[in-house]
Formats: C-alpha cells, structure tokens, sequence
C-alpha cells in the first residue's frame, strides 16, 4: 500500500474575485464543503487544501502571480497526533471508568 501525500490547508489572497477564480479553475484544489471567499485589507481570500504535490503545482501555475498563498497547516499531520491519543482497548471495560478519547460506533 503506497501511503497518500499530506493534505495541506492553505489561505490564497488574490488582488480581487476574478483572479480569484483564474486560480481556482487552473488548480482544481478542494475547497471543503462550504467555501466562503472573504474579503482581506490585500484582496479576496479563501481556504483550501492541497496535498503537497498539488501545491507544489499551484506554486507554479499559470495563475500564480495573481495570487498570494500560505500555508496554514499540514491537516494529516495533525490527524496523525491526535490518532495517537485513542487507546487500543474498550474504554468502558470498567464500571467506574471515566470515558476519553474517540469512541466507536457499534
């Protein structure tokens, strides 16, 4: 099994909508369920993920000068460390214990 690229979320800012748009058509990255573009003191800015190649690419795109992108966070990374806060065993074994972490559905 080849292990998957880290998704990284980024923040794009482009000097107005349009060049917005011209990077988002190009780069095809996910914007999540619900984007919302926001307006910004330098622009229209708006979150979105990528995995590492991707953004390598969208670095060198066509569109890329009209936008301005920086990294957030690497989101899989972080998934990765809170993963390794849920146990391996029923946290409900015993009576008296006090739930933590994830739980299963059954």
């Amino acid at each position: 099994m080849t292990e998957e690229q880290d998704v990284i979320r980024c923040h794009v800012v482009a000097e107005n909508a349009e060049a917005l748009r011209e990077f988002l058509r190009e780069t095809q990255p996910d914007v999540g369920c619900h984007a919302v573009a926001r307006h910004t003191p330098a622009g229209v800015g708006l979150d979105l993920y990528l995995r590492q190649e991707q953004l390598d690419q969208a670095r060198t795109a066509r569109a890329a000068p009209l936008v301005d992108i920086t990294e957030i966070e690497n989101v899989t990374e972080n998934w990765r460390s809170l993963k390794e806060e849920i146990g391996g065993g029923d946290r409900f074994a015993h009576r008296d214990a006090i739930p933590h972490g994830l739980g299963r559905k059954e």
